[in-house]
């Protein structure tokens, strides 16, 4: 089949849809994706990008088609500027680079924001093919979460906007089982809901390779953190914690952060003042290819997330990758994702936002012994292989991608 993957974030960004391009490349399928200018989680275009774009065209056999987009910065007026020139240079000038080509489905990943499902419903229109929308991030949840939605006439517009582009969707798969039966509030929801969730394990664990040579190896307790340092993660109680720790001259660990995001420079700042610099460090956002070498320092995974509604809802794609590296997790996180953390026996969870208890679990899992710390780290993996395996949700999605263009297709015509 020829498939058109929209996603207005796409390699070198880190994110699953690299690897659902390849996977469906792999499968046999012709892909092209249509996506903007990198620039998450930095908020700057990336400049290896901007010295040599057509660098940056093909991916694993998949074809990219980009268009230019405003940088997300670190603020949110430049973040909805980012949001809208996607969506308007996606349909106009993704219009004219797509012309004459033709699809058999659109495949859209859904992170923030939603509106990329307005360049979808255009694409399905203009293209006469179904549509197939996965939601990994719930609008206006998130936006009300953030704080970015206040006025009940603006969320009730953005819900107006959600039921419309539901409406324009043949299949809709939701990244867990509340966000699928939250979807179910929206008229336009027929019968045509999937629990579809993000896949684990990476071929990055069976590579053979040394452990990361940026990252200083000392004889303490090192807890990792991978991925985008924003809001959502809350980091003010990571530093609580930490800060509660330090009062109680607790020192035999380290928290390594790897990545970026619109908190960092705060984080940095906020440590320093607190006089806790010493228990952080701070490494910059590296491939998606290298992350296996950074893991290797770790002894505990940490996850957190703010403690609201829509985030209580998800299950944070760190998850189940955290699962299938085979190393025990500490999560400062309620709904779903504690859910998961608690059932698989991966490592120890407490409530969003209780930073004393998660002081409490820093203390504890420094001192717990190495063959405890690897049956933990064992449980994950078997649980990620049983809940989150990318190959039986590949086949998974794949069987719907080919049953979904043969009957949508045929009501089409």
């Amino acid at each position: 089949m020829k498939i058109l993957i929209i996603s207005q974030y796409f390699w070198p960004e880190n994110l699953r849809v690299n690897e659902l391009s390849e996977e469906l490349n792999r499968l046999g399928h012709q892909v092209t994706i249509l996506t903007g200018y990198p620039n998450y989680p930095k908020g700057e275009i990336y400049k290896e990008f901007k010295k040599n774009k057509s660098k940056f065209r093909k991916y694993k056999g998949s074809e990219i088609i980009r268009v230019p987009i405003l940088p997300r910065k670190n603020n949110k007026f430049n973040l909805i500027l980012n949001y809208f020139s996607f969506l308007l240079n996606s349909i106009f000038l993704g219009y004219f680079k797509m012309r004459g080509k033709k699809f058999d489905i659109i495949f859209t990943f859904q992170l923030s924001p939603v509106t990329v499902g307005i360049t979808s419903a255009f694409f399905s229109f203009v293209k006469n093919c179904p549509h197939i929308f996965w939601i990994l991030d719930l609008w206006p949840d998130t936006l009300v979460a953030l704080n970015v939605l206040k006025k009940e006439w603006q969320i009730k517009l953005f819900k107006i906007l959600v039921n419309w582009i539901y409406s324009r969707c043949d299949i809709i798969l939701a990244q867990s089982k509340s966000i699928l039966k939250e979807l179910n509030n929206y008229s336009s929801i027929k019968n045509n809901t999937y629990y579809f969730p993000s896949w684990g394990e990476s071929d990055l664990f069976f590579k053979n390779e040394d452990p990361a040579s940026e990252v200083d190896t000392k004889n303490v307790f090192t807890i990792l953190f991978a991925g985008n340092i924003g809001e959502a993660q809350d980091f003010p109680s990571i530093i609580k914690a930490v800060k509660h720790l330090s009062l109680h001259n607790i020192n035999n660990f380290r928290i390594l952060l790897i990545g970026g995001g619109s908190k960092k420079e705060w984080v940095i700042k906020e440590v320093t003042k607190l006089n806790i610099d010493k228990y952080f460090e701070f490494h910059k956002n590296y491939p998606f290819s290298r992350m296996n070498s950074f893991l290797l320092h770790a002894d505990a995974l940490l996850v957190s997330l703010s403690n609201t509604r829509v985030f209580n809802m998800t299950i944070p794609g760190k998850i189940p990758f955290y699962l299938s590296s085979g190393i025990p997790i500490i999560g400062m996180i309620s709904g779903e994702g504690a859910k998961v953390i608690k059932e698989s026996k991966a490592g120890y969870v407490c409530k969003s936002g209780d930073y004393i208890s998660l002081s409490k679990i820093i203390s504890k899992i420094t001192k717990v012994d190495k063959d405890s710390l690897n049956k933990m780290g064992l449980n994950g993996k078997e649980y990620a292989e049983k809940e989150f395996s990318k190959r039986s949700l590949i086949n998974k999605l794949n069987k719907l991608l080919i049953e979904a263009s043969k009957t949508l297709s045929s009501k089409i015509s």
